[in-house]
């Protein structure tokens, strides 16, 4: 991947970019996927990928003394404080099925507002009030692996013995510090979790779809540098000059000036993307010039085969105790998000009316193609066809 310094007009590199395997510029061709490959691209009839660490809520969700139930990879999940930690059930009593949520905590164990039944922590039934003095062997409910690295809380709905707490993914910067500060959003989307991906890798899309929120006619035919491998999938896009739109120039003093704009969006794994942006005002004398950062980690945990809930956490490196800044970028960013939304929900509806259709691929899909393909060896992975007897 060449050097940004190659890309606009400053001697200085404006951050740290590993080396990529391709690069496409406005009107050069490309090498693009073939539609053959259509099949072996993740979609929403790709079964989940259960072995992963997901958001399942955020810490603020989960207040001491109460029950907190929600709907993970087509599980209902409910999470609870105890004194050490945080648990997570299954959420559906062993006896008649009813909702633990609708039940209670007590002692760190959920009551069951049903007939009484209680659960631990490691969702084994230790008292049946009907059967007060001995309490059947054998009845219990799934308890899942959870951490808390707050502001998130982790979950992990695959097999239990591969839930390493070490390989949860995240970065520091997603928490504030004395380096970062910002915010969190939630949404709820009508959509498969692989083209909410495949989104946040193709950001061509800003010029169009976020023409009225951070998006610039300059944008989609920008130059960018695509780099794919290893289950890593990274696209930088450089505009520069450019006139940044409201939601960056105001915070950054850049109305109105030429300036630089870089993003690099990175696939992290099934639950995590970040969107990495740097500004530069080029007007300003070398010696003047700073470079700005917001960061965006976008938190993707599938509800189902066909929603998902929808995490994100928008930081900068700038004006780190103006609380008014931080609203009107969340409120920005949120208005650009709902564009997202939008748009995957229309998708949907027009996939599941018509399912049957080749779509066609283009370079800048060069990412979002190697992800979807990664994705779907993930899943083949956990579900090998039935072999014949």
């Amino acid at each position: 991947m060449g050097s940004i310094q190659d890309r606009i007009p400053s001697t200085a590199a404006a951050s740290a970019v590993r080396p990529s395997h391709e690069r496409s510029r406005a009107g050069q061709a490309a090498p693009v996927p073939s539609r053959a490959n259509a099949n072996s691209m993740a979609d929403e009839t790709t079964p989940l990928i259960r072995n992963c660490w997901y958001v399942a809520a955020l810490s603020a969700d989960l207040a001491p003394g109460k029950l907190f139930a929600r709907r993970l990879l087509d599980v209902n999940v409910v999470l609870y404080r105890t004194e050490n930690g945080i648990a997570a059930l299954h959420d559906r009593c062993a006896h008649r099925s009813m909702p633990l949520s609708d039940g209670y905590i007590q002692d760190d164990k959920v009551v069951c507002g049903y007939h009484g039944f209680r659960y631990g922590t490691e969702g084994i039934c230790d008292h049946v009030p009907s059967q007060p003095e001995r309490c059947p062997g054998g009845i219990s409910v799934r308890s899942f692996p959870v951490v808390e690295h707050s502001p998130h809380v982790w979950i992990w709905m695959g097999d239990p013995g591969l839930a390493d707490p070490a390989q949860i993914p995240g970065a520091a910067w997603m928490r504030d510090s004395d380096e970062w500060t910002g915010s969190h959003g939630y949404m709820h989307v009508k959509s498969n979790y692989v083209f909410l991906h495949e989104n946040l890798l193709d950001l061509s899309h800003l010029s169009y779809l976020h023409a009225k929120t951070f998006g610039t006619p300059d944008y989609a035919s920008a130059p960018f540098d695509i780099q794919t491998g290893d289950g890593e999938f990274i696209v930088q896009r450089t505009v520069a000059p450019t006139r940044l739109p409201p939601v960056y120039a105001e915070p950054t003093g850049m109305t109105g000036v030429d300036a630089a704009r870089i993003v690099t969006s990175t696939y992290v794994s099934p639950a995590l993307s970040y969107t990495e942006l740097l500004l530069r005002n080029l007007e300003l004398p070398q010696e003047q010039r700073r470079d700005f950062h917001l960061k965006t980690a976008q938190i993707i945990t599938p509800e189902s085969d066909g929603t998902l809930h929808y995490h994100f956490t928008v930081v900068r490196d700038f004006a780190l105790h103006d609380q008014a800044m931080s609203e009107f970028i969340l409120k920005s960013i949120k208005a650009a998000f709902h564009e997202d939304v939008y748009a995957l929900e229309r998708i949907t509806q027009v996939r599941l009316g018509e399912p049957v259709f080749h779509e066609r691929s283009v370079a800048a899909d060069r990412a979002g193609v190697a992800m979807r393909k990664h994705l779907k060896k993930l899943a083949d992975h956990e579900n090998p066809p039935t072999q014949p007897v």
